[in-house]
């Protein structure tokens, strides 16, 4: 299964043959063992989607058996629903069959239409983002890349693996570096003898280096970065860093001593409170915009903006659904009662993540004003 990212709603969004046929499912039960239970449920979701190919576009049984057949022997697959997590979302076309293993939870829904459905895929990569986690020491650097269910190690070219390497020391002088603490507010060294001025401004140097080529490896991320390191090598790090992103928090300890699985969910608590820091921003933007002509929050001013790529910010409540067509000539909405009506709120969700916007779907009770939709203007 692929990972959820950009890349991934874009490549989605560019389906041109149809129909277009979305599912989405929660897939809670893996985790007390119903797994006959989910895949009578996905049964159930592909039924709903027989009718509407049988229904609205005309579809003969042997053409919807030919349509849904990797559908259904997916469904069969007894070890398929044992590997679930939270969510399940599954895509077909005449051309593509993609399935993704979901790290939130999502509701049963399914959809045809002349385009993919993605509200929901992009609710997943707002609330399972990816984060960078820095093993820091003077024995050991390491990059991470992370989100809330794996770890990853990531290669960094000219990066020290220690400071041994780095100052290219000899055994005995790097045991002065072998364990630090802090005392009276100032980084020491314990080993051979008591450390010295020379020994902290090794490890600055040190430090100094590995934010060098951080930055650089890091230069086109706007992803946290969380530091596994003791604390006063971090007090060290925060003072020298100049990645916009780093959290003010670290990941106490030796981080050698802990595996990944350690490293991830620790460090998963540390990220886990900031991912709606740019959520949160967005609306106190919203909320001081409100009274000029830069938001709107009503669907027909916002479907046509979205279309004419005037929306920088779109928050819309996730489960909301609306049929119809934006019919560019007249600028206008028009609903056709045929399988040419497609979901408007999906529609401002993907003219707007084509054209640069962010998009943040949520529950009803987390929008910024009591409307389904709300958007800020570019101009």
């Amino acid at each position: 299964m692929t990972e959820i990212k950009l890349e991934t709603l874009k490549d989605l969004i560019q389906c041109q043959e149809s129909p277009c046929v979305s599912i989405y499912m929660s897939t809670k039960a893996v985790h007390k063992g119903e797994f006959k239970k989910l895949e009578i449920e996905f049964k159930n979701l592909l039924q709903e989607v027989e009718e509407k190919l049988e229904e609205n576009w005309d579809f003969k049984q042997r053409d919807v058996d030919k349509f849904l057949n990797q559908a259904y022997t997916l469904a069969a697959d007894s070890a398929f629903w044992q590997e679930q997590n939270e969510g399940l979302a599954v895509f077909i076309s005449p051309d593509r069959f993609e399935h993704y293993k979901l790290a939130v939870d999502t509701y049963d829904k399914s959809h045809v239409s002349y385009s993919f459905n993605l509200k929901q895929l992009i609710a997943e990569l707002k609330d399972n983002q990816q984060y960078y986690l820095l093993a820091l020491s003077p024995n050991h650097s390491q990059l991470y890349l992370a989100d809330r269910n794996k770890i990853e190690e990531v290669n960094v070219e000219e990066m020290p693996a220690n400071i041994k390497e780095f100052l290219n020391l000899d055994e005995e002088a790097a045991e002065k570096y072998q364990s630090v603490n802090t005392a009276g507010g100032s980084s020491v060294f314990h080993g051979q003898g008591a450390a010295s001025d020379d020994d902290n401004e090794d490890l600055i140097h040190y430090l100094k280096e590995i934010d060098r080529v951080i930055n650089r490896e890091l230069k086109d991320s706007n992803n946290y970065l969380v530091v596994a390191a003791d604390d006063s090598v971090f007090s060290l790090y925060k003072n020298i860093n100049n990645y916009d992103n780093l959290l003010a928090a670290n990941l106490s300890g030796n981080s050698r001593q802990m595996n990944k699985k350690e490293l991830l969910q620790n460090s998963w608590q540390i990220v886990e409170p900031h991912l709606h820091d740019y959520l949160n921003k967005d609306k106190e933007r919203y909320l001081e915009l409100q009274a000029t002509e830069k938001t709107a929050s009503n669907l027909e001013d916002i479907v046509e903006a979205a279309h004419y790529s005037k929306i920088d910010i779109l928050f819309l409540n996730k489960r909301a659904e609306k049929a119809g067509v934006f019919v560019e000539d007249e600028n206008e909405i028009k609903t056709m009662g045929n399988n040419k009506d497609y979901d408007l709120y999906n529609f401002a969700a993907v003219e707007t993540l084509v054209n640069g916007g962010e998009v943040y779907p949520l529950d009803s009770e987390e929008m910024p004003v009591e409307s389904d939709i709300a958007a800020i203007f570019r101009y």
